[in-house]
């Protein structure tokens, strides 16, 4: 009886563990499209700025606050593709700074201050409703920002419009 139970247990926990991060996002719910496009980086790799933008622009469902590709990810940093076309929440890294590269569209960016309404959702990592006392900057194609781990940001994208970034995570 008992081997049974594993064998059933183990039919259902492997297909489980083998779903790629979007499908488990995708299963709880959550309101945004995460895709991994990790490859072993030991050779060139090409990936068409075309097959990025058209990948993060169809994966995006309605009601979704950003689709994301993540790129490559090691124990020092993470390169991620991101599309957003509404206000993400206020965060603060404790452990990552974030290297932000506007790519298209604009989006107003406020940065200091503190979260309101900040709750802890993972280790390291807090996120809040928006950030009071902050300064806001505009972000525009070409820009890049800096931020440094324990900085509170928030990105507030306009009504109708949207923007597109890389993020360069670094561990502090």
């Amino acid at each position: 009886m008992k081997k049974k139970i594993a064998v059933a247990a183990a039919l259902v926990i492997l297909p489980l563990a083998a779903l790629s991060q979007s499908a488990w996002a995708q299963a709880a719910k959550t309101p945004f499209t995460a895709l991994e496009r990790l490859e072993p980086e030991k050779t060139v790799r090409h990936v068409t700025g075309k097959d990025l933008g058209d990948t993060l622009k169809n994966s995006m469902k309605p009601g979704d606050f950003y689709a994301q590709i993540l790129l490559s990810k090691h124990d020092g940093y993470q390169i991620i593709n991101t599309i957003r076309d509404k206000d993400g929440q206020a965060e603060v890294h404790a452990d990552w700074n974030d290297n932000l590269f506007v790519q298209e569209g604009e989006a107003n960016f406020v940065t200091g201050g503190t979260p309101v309404d900040g709750k802890t959702t993972a280790p390291g990592e807090t996120r809040g409703t928006a950030v009071k006392g902050g300064k806001t900057m505009t972000m525009r194609a070409g820009d890049y920002f800096f931020v440094p781990a324990g900085t509170t940001h928030q990105m507030l994208v306009p009504a109708g419009k949207r923007i597109k970034f890389i993020a360069f995570k670094t561990h502090k």
